[in-house]
């Protein structure tokens, strides 16, 4: 067996060094492009490598240090490496109770009967649970050895976003402004309509949610929501309408904002004027391109005060957190806003993206993402299964990163 189960659990690592993004300049058509002169949508994605980088180099050196403990260990114990970290990391097949936990916790995502999906699911339990194995033991060493990592800090780009116009919640002077793109059909953007008003409940005198339309949905429909929303927007009555349509997400239907309107009673005689009109749809396409400028690549995307916030395993928590080091300029300065992975499993507020096209600038080209889709067949990172061949052979990504759904 060897060492695999140890990589399996943890998942490999590729080792390379990095520049960080604000050490970065290149000269092009003879001028000279520093950190800050760079395209925003460079940026978000150097930035986002930069914390690439340092998860990476976590796993590197963690994954270094439980391979040297089992091998400690095993020289004390008189038996080999590889029957050390059999005994210590090996898992059951998962059990049909255990199949049917999972099943039943993650279905709106699933979607499909429980026999149709078991042979897919015993793979992806198995490696939720032998990682589960993995870092409890890694968490065990950390303690008793006194671990500390400190990691260089991944600077987050700050952008200047247009607000102005755009339907929101708080005070206009609030010093804290969070802006959200977002697609009506994306069901990750369900979830963060339902979670984000969680965090910002207890501060909403210091906070400002404000909404950005970026409808990427390729049936053309979340555009058309959309649109609604604009004209919904202008009776002053954007967020009953935003709560409706994300309630009636399954059922929306080219023809559903009229729909919309009729049942919040708005005027229908001027709701329809506005819908029709060519200015509303020029409203979220400058909404969306604005985002593609910024890098956006996925919906729902947040920026807090200017700067990207991404959430890895618990958005109400993390939200809570980013606020916080907005309101505390010292803090704000020492941490960035963004998570990156942890060794904890994700909660029930992780939230994920539906993916736009990135080649494309015209978002009725890119998919979206649908919520019949596997939790783990979707992963952005995924560890390759060489497990003993007593285990399921299905791979599964690594439940610290949450699952984004591309076209």
């Amino acid at each position: 067996m060897r060492f695999s189960l140890i990589a399996a659990a943890l998942g490999l690592a590729v080792s390379f060094s990095c520049q960080a993004a604000s050490e970065l300049s290149y000269h092009y058509d003879g001028k000279e492009y520093k950190a800050d002169d760079m395209p925003a949508a460079l940026r978000i994605q150097l930035y986002d490598l930069d914390k690439q980088v340092n998860e990476q180099r976590q796993k590197i050196i963690e994954q270094y240090l439980l391979d040297n403990w089992i091998r400690q260990e095993a020289k004390a114990k008189s038996k080999t490496p590889e029957a050390m970290a059999e005994e210590l990391l090996t898992v059951p097949r998962p059990d049909e109770k255990a199949l049917k936990a999972y099943y039943d916790a993650n279905w709106e995502r699933i979607q499909q009967p429980f026999k149709q999906a078991k042979a897919e699911l015993e793979g992806i339990v198995w490696m939720e649970q032998q990682q589960k194995k993995a870092e409890e033991l890694l968490q065990r060493i950390k303690t008793e050895k006194n671990y500390k990592l400190n990691l260089p800090l991944a600077q987050a780009p700050v952008f200047k976003i247009n607000t102005e116009g755009y339907p929101s919640k708080g005070k206009a002077d609030a010093p804290v402004t969070i802006v959200e793109f977002s697609d009506f059909q994306c069901p990750h953007c369900k979830l963060a309509a339902e979670e984000m008003p969680k965090a910002i409940t207890n501060k909403a005198d210091k906070v400002r949610l404000v909404y950005r339309y970026m409808p990427i949905n390729s049936s053309g429909i979340s555009r058309k929501v959309a649109e609604g929303a604009v004209c919904a927007s202008q009776q002053d009555k954007f967020w009953e309408y935003h709560d409706l349509a994300f309630a009636k997400q399954k059922d929306l239907k080219m023809d559903s904002p009229l729909a919309l309107a009729k049942e919040l009673k708005l005027d229908e005689a001027k709701f329809k004027s506005c819908f029709e009109d060519a200015k509303t749809a020029a409203v979220v396409t400058a909404s969306e391109e604005e985002a593609r400028q910024l890098g956006v690549t996925g919906t729902p995307s947040f920026f807090i005060n200017g700067k990207p916030l991404s959430f890895q395993v618990d958005m109400v928590k993390e939200a809570e957190a980013a606020i916080d080091a907005a309101l505390t300029p010292a803090a704000a300065s020492a941490t960035s806003p963004s998570s990156t992975n942890s060794s904890s499993t994700a909660s029930s507020s992780t939230l994920s993206t539906c993916k736009a096209s990135s080649t494309s600038s015209d978002a009725s080209a890119a998919s979206g993402c649908k919520p019949d889709d596997l939790p783990a067949s979707s992963s952005s990172s995924t560890t390759t299964n060489t497990s003993p061949s007593t285990a399921p052979a299905t791979s599964s990504s690594s439940t610290t990163t949450p699952a984004t759904t591309t076209p």
